[in-house]
């Protein structure tokens, strides 16, 4: 499975914020669209990502001065991606192992230099199950139809 055919089930739509917003706007935004990450962007320009861990970091480090943060002060240092036509496996091992050394859950998909759309782990793991839901089902019934010893099939 490709990481184009989550984006065709689960869309292309993305959420982004400029990185001179105070990070006020993006936790705003953030709970608006009921998500976890915002791209941030520039000039129509992907530059980097800003998730609720960024947040949560800033605001145990900020405390009541958070509203003077801007998303540019948070925002991953190094951007991951992702390519449409890469596949789940392969984008499942970045969010795990990247030059980062960190985990992430949200991964931005590239179509070349254009932006595609982000997906996240739990993006991943649902077209996983889909997959093998949809293998043991046709193990199951390539298992039930199996011809016996009386059947001339052989």
């Amino acid at each position: 499975m490709k990481v184009k055919n989550i984006l065709e089930q689960k869309g292309t739509t993305f959420h982004s914020v400029d990185p001179s917003q105070p990070i006020t706007d993006a936790v705003d935004a953030m709970i608006k669209h009921k998500i976890g990450s915002l791209l941030v962007m520039e000039k129509g320009r992907l530059l980097s990502i800003v998730t609720e861990r960024d947040v949560v970091w800033a605001a145990g480090k900020m405390g009541p001065r958070l509203a003077e943060v801007k998303v540019r002060d948070i925002m991953a240092k190094m951007l991951i991606t992702c390519s449409i036509g890469d596949s789940v496996d392969h984008a499942m091992d970045l969010m795990t192992s990247n030059p980062t050394n960190q985990r992430i859950r949200h991964l931005p998909v590239m179509d070349g230099e254009k932006l595609a759309g982000i997906i996240s782990i739990g993006d991943i793991v649902h077209a996983l199950l889909t997959e093998t839901k949809f293998e043991n089902n046709l193990l199951k019934n390539y298992i039930k139809n199996w011809p016996g010893e009386g059947d001339s099939a052989r």
